[in-house]
């Protein structure tokens, strides 16, 4: 065997290695179960509302260990009320509600704070945040109050750990909240103040929905084939 031949047999080696070894953990789909909340003119507290189920499916893609884009779809039920814990005086006489169905499409970053995702990682959790922008619609307004889109804009904003249970599959705990630019999820905002009916809210306080759900997600991996350098030079003996 030549010296060329020899020389080659590292450069095979550690070729076969990075085949089996070279993983892309890039890509993951997964999903959330949980409950969502509001705050808004009818209630100031998130437990002062029914908790209504929901749910979230999402396709997450890993830029690095610590970053990834998420784009995610979550529905579920919202619901408020003046009954169950009244604001004050004005909200006992207002007496309102509404249950209505909610819908979301959203994309945004996670930020993992510690590695965990890298074969040497000293830990297989991290807490993360994410933040993002979307859209969300709702359905099953009734006698609306006012002339306004049911398809309105929303910032997600959510803090949450996610636990790595093995190589492909990961559990996650996640709270957050939907910051809107709109005041009507409750049906209730500005109105005539001249008309002493109380059925009315603060117009310059925005309403807000929260979701809170636990998650399972699973990472694809692909094997990554590492390409041959030209055999520049060679000679055979």
């Amino acid at each position: 065997m030549g010296i060329q031949h020899i020389q080659w047999i590292p450069i095979f080696i550690l070729i076969s290695l990075l085949s089996i070894t070279g993983l892309a953990q890039k890509k993951e789909i997964g999903g959330n179960l949980g409950v969502l909340s509001y705050t808004g003119d009818l209630s100031r507290s998130i437990f002062a509302n029914p908790l209504k189920p929901g749910g979230m499916v999402y396709f997450r893609y890993n830029i690095s260990d610590y970053i990834s884009i998420r784009t995610s779809l979550m529905a579920g039920g919202l619901a408020g009320t003046d009954q169950k814990k009244p604001i004050d005086a004005f909200a006992t006489v207002r007496n309102g509600s509404f249950n209505i169905f909610v819908y979301e499409l959203a994309t945004g970053l996670e930020y993992y704070f510690l590695d965990f995702k890298s074969k040497n990682a000293p830990q297989n959790w991290s807490p993360y945040f994410y933040a993002g922008l979307g859209i969300f619609g709702m359905l099953g307004q009734q006698n609306k109050r006012a002339t306004y889109s049911t398809i309105q804009l929303a910032v997600p904003l959510a803090v949450g750990v996610r636990y790595k249970v093995s190589p492909k599959w990961s559990l996650s705990v996640e709270g957050g909240i939907r910051a809107t630019f709109f005041d009507y999820i409750d049906n209730y905002s500005e109105a005539d103040l001249f008309t002493k009916n109380y059925q009315y809210g603060n117009p310059n306080d925005n309403d807000k929905y929260y979701f809170f759900g636990v998650g399972l997600s699973y990472t694809f991996y692909s094997v990554t084939c590492p390409t041959l350098p030209l055999k520049q030079g060679y000679r055979r003996h």
